[in-house]
């Protein structure tokens, strides 16, 4: 496995919410593994250079460090740190915070299938002065994996979905190739309750991704945090023309959608199932325009749809008249074939 671009810490966030990554150099990993991730929680209590650490506390706690190939790991982590400013023994701040993380990773033939990460906790900062406090204060509790190397054997799209806490949540993801290092997506977020869905095409090759989900905390305005606050990435990977969801609608009785569409002749291929006998007729779409119909519907018969655009989302729906003068729809949504 190759070093992360970036450092391991994370830093603590300002209090205008821009996220600042850092996260330190780590041993290289199992250098023949198709896939391969690091993985630790960790806190960060930080302020100004005008106040200290108290003596015995730990600014900068972490769990052990855990590289796998796939599986399932969890850690947690507890921060507990006090300030006090130099130059004012009454401008105290003490930092408190937990988080329980874990990190999923599943392939298939040695390719990565999906990446999860979540996590849920607290944090809080606590200053003598309040707003007045020279320390400006800032905590962090997160759940880090600083590298995740991986492969994928076919061309196809990687879905990053993103979701965040109301107060205080934090995440980053960052998938990048290997061999040039340019970004294929890069998502980060500091605020409020986020539900965000980004992705990008990758070749067969190299991987190297980081992903991040945390809590943060500062003075300005104050801010308290408790019980569990969860947030969480998932990476899918989807190969190129692959179905995005399952088949929805109740038309998907008498239709059976393929799991993806072709790329190499541009079809998507449907077939009747066995209870079209009790269609009437059916019509079909591709993103609203029609590309087929069928008024002798029979079980096993196919109906083919021609002339797929390669670089665009395909939503197939099936729109049919049953024998009893009622109606059903189906559909199902398929990644592009290219960028």
């Amino acid at each position: 496995m190759r070093r992360s671009v970036t450092s391991r810490r994370v830093l603590a966030v300002s209090a205008c919410t821009t996220l600042t990554a850092a996260l330190a150099w780590l041993p290289a990993g199992p250098a023949n593994a198709a896939v391969s991730a690091q993985f630790q929680a960790v806190g960060q209590a930080s302020t100004s250079s005008s106040c200290t650490l108290d003596a015995g506390d730990d600014a900068s706690p972490e769990s052990t460090l855990s590289t796998f190939s796939g599986g399932t790991r969890k850690h947690n982590v507890s921060l507990d740190a006090g300030f006090t400013n130099t130059g004012d023994a009454t401008d105290t701040v003490n930092m408190v915070g937990n988080y329980s993380s874990t990190l999923k990773i599943a392939k298939k033939n040695g390719d990565l299938t999906s990446a999860t990460i979540s996590g849920k906790g607290s944090v809080s900062v606590d200053a003598a002065k309040g707003a007045a406090t020279a320390c400006e204060p800032q905590a962090l509790v997160a759940g880090v994996s600083p590298m995740i190397e991986f492969t994928e054997g076919r061309a196809g799209w990687l879905y990053v979905h993103r979701q965040t806490v109301p107060k205080a949540g934090l995440a980053l993801a960052v998938v990048a190739d290997a061999a040039t290092g340019n970004n294929v997506v890069l998502d980060a977020f500091q605020g409020n309750a986020s539900d965000s869905l980004s992705r990008g095409f990758v070749a067969p090759g190299t991987y190297q991704s980081e992903i991040i989900v945390g809590l943060s905390a500062g003075n300005l305005p104050p801010i308290f945090l408790k019980g569990a606050q969860k947030s969480s990435i998932a990476i899918q990977f989807y190969k190129a023309g692959s179905a995005l969801t399952s088949t929805q609608g109740s038309g998907k009785s008498y239709v059976e959608f393929p799991r993806s569409v072709s790329c190499g002749s541009h079809k998507a291929t449907l077939r009747w199932k066995p209870s079209a006998s009790k269609v009437a007729a059916g019509a079909f779409f591709v993103n609203g325009k029609k590309k087929a119909s069928d008024s002798t519907p029979r079980g096993g018969e196919k109906i083919v749809l021609k002339h797929l655009k390669a670089r665009a989302d395909v939503k197939i729906t099936a729109k049919l008249k049953l024998d009893n003068g009622g109606s059903a729809t189906a559909t199902r949504s398929y990644v592009p074939c290219k960028a």
